[in-house]
């Protein structure tokens, strides 16, 4: 047996009770957590009664003697016996836990029960322990009941009508005629809840890359109704994007009318590998687009490094412009900047005839918002779309 208490009196009280107790021996006796993790190292104890309040700590000290000697058994002893200091030890690895000023049978009773693999707790303390401990399972069940409810209702999104796609379209602010359709998954499970919160929810899941490529899926599942010339945007993350499944889930041939849309509220970990990624796709005629550009310093940084053929004004811009000078000059920057990369901008969240008027009057070429079109279906936006080009 290892000991590491450090008050001498107590120390040599247990040492005397262990080596008057048969079949214990005392290897060493210790009264710090740096010594006995050191004298667990050298005398490879069978269980070591620790401490909990000596210099460095027991749960200090207890994870250094399981380290150093992985098949030793922790028995902690304290005066104290609070809920959370039980807890601590607990999770550091001990495998019981004794109150001091407990009878002297009870110590010996304790280090023969732990050494034969049992967890001895004191009374004074096992009633917190086993509160905290059942809360503690209530709280995993509601967690698991949870994470088995979000499993279920996106493998309905995956495998039936859960998950439907809507597109708003993309104008030629001078010519008002669209030129594109952004798709937008829609989800109809319960409880209702925006779809970010749905993909939140897929992240959490580990289904992240799994529901986006549904997702494209399905946009382009209505690809052969878009008019000549009219091109379609899909969201998707860096990693969806650098999926194998991706290249897989694009009809042949529909590259030219594909424009890939990067948020910026998702980190590139490696820029060199989602350009090497998004290679083949731009080598067949997909564009790519920045999203939210100017809502924070990400979009920038993706601009920079990916070349985009579109960069999307955020809308918190696009919904300034008219009184916001700070707003109205970035707007002006990002528009020039695109000009010198040969991008073109594309303002988000058009909702009224003056930020209408702002964007052409700063040359911005294209838009989407309310006040030009709605996000509906397919067959919305083609009647859209032919009502503009017959106008």
């Amino acid at each position: 047996m290892l000991i590491a208490d450090d008050e001498r009196v107590v120390r040599d009280a247990l040492a005397d009770l262990i080596e008057a107790s048969a079949g214990l021996t005392v290897a060493a006796v210790t009264a710090s957590a740096d010594e006995a993790i050191a004298a667990a190292a050298m005398v490879r104890p069978d269980v070591a009664l620790v401490d909990v309040r000596m210099p460095g700590g027991g749960p200090t000290a207890t994870r250094g003697i399981l380290e150093k000697c992985p098949t030793a058994r922790v028995l902690a002893l304290s005066a104290s016996g609070s809920r959370e200091t039980v807890l601590e030890m607990l999770q550091a690895g001990a495998a019981g836990y004794l109150v001091k000023g407990i009878l002297p049978a009870e110590v010996i009773a304790g280090i023969r029960n732990v050494a034969a693999g049992q967890t001895p707790i004191s009374a004074e303390v096992a009633g917190g322990v086993i509160h905290r401990l059942r809360a503690q399972l209530v709280s995993e069940d509601q967690e698991h009941r949870r994470r088995g409810t979000l499993l279920e209702q996106l493998t309905r999104a995956f495998e039936g009508d859960g998950l439907q796609m809507a597109y708003q379209p993309i104008f030629d602010l001078e010519s008002h005629r669209v030129v594109g359709v952004e798709a937008l998954a829609r989800f109809s499970l319960e409880p209702r809840r925006p779809p970010n919160e749905w993909f939140a929810a897929a992240v959490d899941l580990g289904l992240s890359i799994r529901l986006e490529i549904e997702a494209v899926k399905r946009a382009l599942a209505r690809r052969d109704q878009l008019p000549p010339g009219v091109f379609m945007a899909v969201n998707l993350s860096p990693e969806a994007l650098m999926s194998t499944e991706l290249v897989a889930a694009i009809p042949e041939g529909f590259a030219h009318q594909l424009v890939i849309e990067l948020t910026e509220h998702t980190p590139v970990v490696d820029y060199d590998a989602l350009s090497h990624s998004f290679a083949s796709l731009r080598a067949a005629g997909a564009g790519l687009a920045i999203d939210d550009a100017g809502a924070g310093f990400a979009s920038l940084r993706h601009i920079l490094e990916l070349a985009p053929q579109f960069i999307k004004l955020d809308l918190s811009l696009t919904q300034k412009i008219e009184h916001d000078r700070a707003a109205l000059a970035l707007a002006v920057a990002l528009t020039s900047f695109a000009g010198a990369i040969d991008a073109k901008i594309i303002a988000e969240g058009v909702e009224t005839e003056g930020q209408l008027a702002a964007m052409r009057s700063l040359g911005i070429q294209l838009g989407q918002g309310y006040h030009l079109g709605r996000p509906g279906s397919m067959e919305q936006v083609v009647s859209l779309a032919g009502a503009v080009g017959s106008a």
